[in-house]
């Protein structure tokens, strides 16, 4: 059925002013067999222009459904910490409240001891692992007083444990390499010459 804005304006679509802006920006379509003028009314074949408008409604109702998801995943990766995806499609204000309620997340959870910072975790691992060492420092001494070991036994356990201990730092120095920046580094606790004294 053939018919001008009014007519479709008349299936309660939207208003004619609302119409008429939307097929000015509409490319050329095969709906839209004759574009008015000052004078001369529109001729829109009705049932092709109410499928057009509802499938740009559908796609901007996805594409809303879409953003809010990114928005609302976006939060999460950012409650947790930095976010692997780029923040690209959002607006200045929506990176704006991300950042924020990022921000608010961070403390609460601070506040909470939900959240540690990295620096005082490794302080208190590398704080552990020194008293470990000097604790370790003196094991053979303190073995050889509850059993008799030969000296040479005495060195095998010495050996030993020093690398384990070599194995324990190696482990640690990595895994301050891929958490942490490496200024604070635990591993440094065992490897440290006054410790080993």
């Amino acid at each position: 059925m053939l018919g001008n804005l009014a007519d479709l304006a008349a299936t309660g679509l939207a208003s004619e002013p609302t119409i008429r802006k939307w097929i000015a920006a509409q490319p050329d379509q095969p709906w839209i067999i004759k574009r008015g003028s000052n004078g001369d009314a529109y001729e829109i074949d009705i049932k092709g222009a109410i499928l057009a408008w509802n499938a740009e409604e559908a796609r901007k109702t996805e594409e809303a459904r879409k953003r809010a998801e990114d928005l609302r995943q976006l939060g999460l990766d950012l409650g947790v910490g930095v976010t692997a995806q780029p923040m690209a499609g959002f607006s200045i204000a929506e990176r704006k409240q991300l950042l924020e309620e990022e921000v608010i997340a961070t403390k609460l959870a601070e506040k909470r001891r939900e959240l540690v910072p990295f620096v005082e975790v490794v302080g208190a691992i590398g704080d552990i692992l020194s008293r470990f060492q000097q604790r370790q420092a003196t094991f053979t001494a303190r073995l050889a007083k509850k059993i008799d070991l030969t000296r040479d036994q005495l060195t095998a356990i010495e050996r030993l444990m020093h690398d384990d201990q070599q194995q324990l730092a190696t482990m640690m120095e990595n895994w301050s390499n891929e958490f942490g920046d490496g200024a604070h580094d635990p591993a440094a606790a065992l490897g440290d010459p006054a410790l080993s004294d």
